[in-house]
């Protein structure tokens, strides 16, 4: 079999390439042995199933705030900038891939993205809405660790198999985001949380890989937990 093939969403906005920038992504992709392909926004349901179609596993990438409405509440006093094209391109995306059981990774603004595809829901601002959250968006260059994440779950879980780390036992993580997960999806599992209880990590139980992780491991490039991750999914899109 040759390379898989690993789609991975971006933005069109210059101000979202520059934040969030793309070549970590497909740089961590191809240590872990796969080619990236690039999925800009799209609209329709007939597009994303024939570009999913071609492809052997999907990331989700991170950026900016989701949509009030997509989430079906008000906007918060604190919600940040947000795309709506982008987001109704990875909530079609997100859901075709869980509904397909194709290997599938959220990071950061992807976790929150496949939370919200699959039923469950966001904080918009958790400083806000979380009174015990401490400072997620961290003071410091990206691949920079800055708070542990604990892993919960069972020893089975795929989080706690991928980094070889028991459960009870704590990673550090860096961390570049202001919303999270309020409540995870039915048939997902959290396997990883921040000091403050925010759910930093879950999984999809019974997939073949369904992943997301809130931090960015595609910045942590010396940190060999990171780069595990995506190790984890190119084998799971080996494993057709």
């Amino acid at each position: 079999m040759g390379r898989p093939i690993v789609g991975i969403t971006v933005a069109h906005l210059a101000e979202e390439l520059q934040t969030f920038p793309r070549a970590f992504y497909v740089e961590s992709m191809h240590r872990a042995g796969a080619l990236s392909l690039l999925i800009p926004p799209l609209d329709d349901p007939s597009a994303a199933e024939a570009i999913l179609r071609r492809l052997d596993g999907l990331v989700l990438s991170g950026g900016g705030d989701i949509a009030p409405l997509l989430l079906g509440e008000t906007p918060h006093l604190l919600i940040g900038n947000c795309q709506p094209k982008r987001d109704i391109s990875e909530l079609l995306l997100a859901r075709q891939a869980l509904e397909q059981d194709l290997p599938l990774l959220g990071i950061c603004r992807g976790i929150q993205v496949m939370a919200v595809a699959a039923g469950g829901s966001i904080y918009q601002d958790i400083s806000s809405q979380y009174s015990a959250a401490l400072e997620h968006r961290q003071h410091a260059p990206r691949e920079s660790p800055w708070h542990e994440a604990a892993l919960t779950g069972p020893a089975e879980s795929l989080l706690s198999t991928l980094l070889e780390v028991a459960p009870g036992s704590a990673i550090q993580v860096n961390s570049f985001h202001h919303q999270a997960i309020a409540q995870t999806p039915s048939g997902f599992r959290v396997n990883a949380v921040a000091p403050d209880g925010v759910i930093e990590g879950m999984e999809k139980i019974h997939a073949r890989y369904c992943l997301g992780v809130q931090w960015h491991p595609e910045s942590m490039t010396e940190d060999v937990y990171a780069q595990r991750i995506f190790s984890g999914l190119v084998r799971s899109c080996r494993n057709t």
